[in-house]
């Protein structure tokens, strides 16, 4: 299938200091706790970052009415009364009893979430040094562990307790699998206990507390609604923010990092499929957006064509013209229980798919909403929010969201916009369940189709129409992508979705910098046909080559350019075809680079390159840049030891560097003096001493900015 691949995450927030997320991707942030899956190879586009979900989906009680227990403490103008219609929408004020979002269940309270995988993470040794990636380390004091049974490779479990007595546990599951790895399925079981925890200030501040009151005073929640809000793009209302996907500043994306989003992003075209049961969205085209093109036409968010524009941001490994927002991002419902269950682990029957009542058909209500006119408690009473989500007195035709996929959707002008979606009515009493689940997806070319494509409609190869017609088959890769989660549901135990299981990523991994080539070796698994290789030159988040299928679990690589830094990754592959993941055993930190040993005659030094000219390509292309390191220059054939020291043409001094490594390679990888500014044009002088023997050689080196 196609497939636009980047960085996909999924907040479960069980309180603020509890964030944790899947990612599926390349860019693996050290700051988060993610998915470590990743997409298929030949298909990255590694620094776009998605972020999906605050809270997953911020799940908004909606209640006929509520008949408040007599100890909530910090209410008292509420307490002992019943209010009707009721709602607790995250927003309010906690003594107004808002969402405790505690982080836990009554038997773990203020935990972070636990995560699980498949099997053990795995250990890399890169020259010598074990590498500690905190997304892949296994926490016992934080309930992680690994569980055999999965149908996923990694799930998250997340538990909130509302202030009026639900218990609200999200499972997200991640796969390795290559035509899964671009979703996250969600879980979610909304349970009314038997004996409910609720907010109750006696048991400190943010506390909960056993309250049989509240089951007393409330043995059936009747007709009650649940809603369900998140973004397919920007977010910034809607409770806790919102939950969303969208191009993220924090997240380091290349795009924005480089600056060249600001002039067209965020005017969605957006589209609900009531058969499907699938809402997405995917880049459109604003007359308030334009762009970098002369035309204005920005749908796909095309980079500027060649200049000082795109020159300026080379870092960010855009191309001219590059597509990067072809993506489509979705939503897609799977079951929702028609009747509560007794139990939390058992499903009811699939409400999505009764069409015996077309009026009451799920959704109930579903449409997305500007950001200026969302209704909440922070500007609302109850009632506003809850009509605002429940829509008592429409019908469904006036609650569902009208879109066409074969017509115009809605093109924004607004940045802001929140899918609203509301399920029900239930009567949910004391030890009854309800299931929601779903799947998020975000599909769409890959990078090098973006870059491709992007440069033939930037320098008019292609017309309006090609431009389109590829755009548009990002909604293939999206129902493609939805085939699966539909085949993972099928496939269920109980609750859990399951796909065949790829085959266990090597136990350990180790890469060592030899002399004119790397070294890899790494566990033999169980099953494994054989492996491959995989080399990503300059950044860990680049775009892979497969460098080897060994059957044996060592290899070289032997055509490793020196100075160049390299990441490896060896997945495991089995007689059906299936892979691990090649993020699993993904090298980072500073990678590893071959080198030569130590010359006799200092007279021999080189500086690579010479010229070094700031847009000349790269070396490996026949260029003057290593690949992912724009601004470095490589000292070859240094004695073991010795001191160079860098001079201007009127020789004033730029900067010592001190070579004790006794190998043949020095790197100066920012080209930096020593008052931390890069060179600029002009003529230089490295002098190299040879510490050992005291002989001395010049050498020239040119810089072209």
């Amino acid at each position: 299938m196609k497939r636009f691949v980047f960085v996909l995450i999924a907040i479960l927030m069980a309180g603020s200091a509890y964030a944790q997320s899947h990612q599926i991707g390349t860019l693996w942030s050290s700051d988060r706790l993610i998915w470590p899956g990743g997409l298929e190879t030949g298909d990255t586009d590694p620094d776009i970052g998605y972020r999906i979900g605050n809270s997953g989906m911020a799940v908004v009680g909606l209640y006929s009415s509520f008949n408040v227990p007599s100890y909530y403490e910090g209410g008292q103008h509420l307490v002992n009364t019943t209010q009707s219609p009721w709602c607790n929408d995250l927003l309010d004020d906690l003594a107004d009893f808002s969402s405790s979002r505690l982080g836990g269940t009554q038997t773990r309270l203020n935990r972070p979430n636990p995560k699980f995988f498949r099997i053990n993470p795995p250990t890399l040794t890169q020259d010598g040094k074990e590498i500690l990636r905190t997304n892949w380390r296994l926490f016992p004091e934080d309930d992680d562990a690994v569980r055999s049974d999965l149908g996923a490779d990694f799930m998250i479990s997340s538990t909130i307790v509302n202030s009026e007595g639900l218990r609200i546990v999200r499972e997200t599951y991640s796969w390795a699998n290559q035509d899964a790895d671009d979703m996250i399925f969600e879980v979610t079981t909304i349970t009314y206990p038997e004996n409910p925890y609720v907010v109750d200030l006696r048991a400190g501040e943010r506390g909960i507390a056993a309250s049989p009151e509240t089951a007393q005073k409330n043995p059936s929640y009747d007709n009650f609604h649940i809603g369900l809000n998140y973004y397919l793009q920007r977010g910034g209302s809607g409770p806790a923010g919102g939950a969303h996907i969208t191009i993220n500043p924090e997240d380091g994306g290349r795009a924005y990092d480089a600056g060249l989003l600001a002039g067209g992003i965020w005017d969605e075209v957006n589209y609900w499929d009531d058969d499907e049961k699938l809402l997405y969205i995917h880049d459109g085209d604003d007359s308030d957006k334009l762009g970098y093109r002369p035309d204005g036409d920005d749908r796909g968010e095309p980079a500027p064509a060649t200049g000082d524009l795109l020159d300026g941001v080379r870092d960010a490994n855009i191309s001219s013209g590059e597509f990067m927002e072809s993506h489509y991002k979705g939503r897609v419902f799977l079951h929702v229980d028609k009747t509560p269950t007794n139990d939390p682990n058992v499903l009811g029957e699939n409400w999505l798919d009764d069409n015996s009542d077309p009026e009451n058909a799920q959704p109930r209500h579903v449409r997305w909403v500007p950001g200026e006119v969302w209704t909440s408690t922070r500007t609302a009473d109850r009632k506003t929010v809850y009509d605002f989500y429940v829509q008592p007195n429409a019908t469904r035709d006036e609650r569902i969201a009208d879109s066409d996929p074969d017509q115009p959707g809605y093109v924004t002008t607004e940045q802001i916009y929140q899918w609203v979606t509301t399920f029900g009515p239930w009567d949910l009493k004391p030890g009854e369940s309800i299931h929601i689940v779903s799947a998020v997806i975000v599909a769409g070319p890959s990078e090098a189709e973006n870059k491709r494509v992007g440069k033939a409609w930037a320098d008019g190869t292609i017309g309006f129409m090609e431009k389109e017609a590829f755009l548009d088959s990002g909604l293939d890769s999206l129902k493609a992508t939805v085939a699966v989660a539909r085949e993972a549901w099928a496939n269920r135990t109980g609750t859990m979705p399951r796909l065949p299981a790829t085959p266990n990523w090597p136990a350990s991994v180790t890469v060592t910098s030899g002399p004119d080539l790397n070294e890899l070796s790494w566990d033999a698994v169980s099953g494994a046909t054989h492996y491959n290789v995989y080399r990503y030159a300059g950044r860990h988040t680049e775009v892979p080559e497969l460098i080897g299928s060994p059957t044996g679990t060592t290899f070289n690589d032997e055509t490793a350019l020196r100075g160049t830094r390299y990441y490896y990754s060896v997945t495991a592959v089995d007689a059906n075809g299936l892979e691990s993941s090649r993020f699993a055993t993904r090298t980072e930190a500073e990678g590893v680079s071959p080198f030569r040993g130590p010359a006799s005659d200092v007279t021999q030094v080189r500086i690579v390159p010479n010229p070094y000219q700031v847009q000349g390509g790269q070396l490996d292309d026949g260029g003057f840049n290593y690949q992912g390191q724009p601004n470095k220059l490589q000292f070859v054939n240094l004695p073991g030891q010795a001191v160079i020291h860098i001079f201007t043409i009127t020789g004033d001094l730029v900067t010592r560097i001190d070579h004790t490594s006794g190998s043949g390679d020095e790197s100066w990888d920012l080209m930096t003096s020593d008052n931390n500014q890069f060179l600029v044009s002009g003529i230089y002088f490295a002098h190299i001493e040879d510490t050992a023997t005291g002989a001395k050689h010049i050498e020239r080196f040119v810089v072209v900015r």
